[in-house]
């Protein structure tokens, strides 16, 4: 399993700006996430599932409650101590996790 642990990066959208932390979990074999935005009181629910690994990338899906139910990619792509990452939002584009470094 790659990237295991926590993680930092930057988001900046029209809706949500600041760090979110992204924590990478062995669940029993299987990939979890856990994402905050410290800045945000609360995020909306959401579940990551389906997560497949293929190189330095995880990829997967998640469904996310925003106006509704919606179900998004998920993109991380890890490069040592470094990661970029996006979800995309349909109607919305894609939200990008930039300068994202493990902590």
């Amino acid at each position: 399993m790659i990237g295991l642990g926590k993680w930092t990066g930057d988001i900046e959208t029209s809706m949500i700006s600041g760090s979110a932390i992204v924590e990478i979990i062995d669940n029993n074999g299987e990939y979890d996430f856990s994402v905050t935005v410290p800045s945000l009181k609360k995020l909306p629910n959401f579940r990551v599932y389906d997560i497949k690994e293929n190189g330095n990338c995880l990829s997967g899906k998640a469904e996310i409650e925003l106006m509704g139910k919606m179900n998004v990619d998920v993109v991380v792509e890890i490069n040592g101590d470094k990661f970029t990452g996006y979800i995309k939002v349909p109607f919305f584009g894609k939200v990008e996790i930039k300068n994202g470094r493990r902590i």
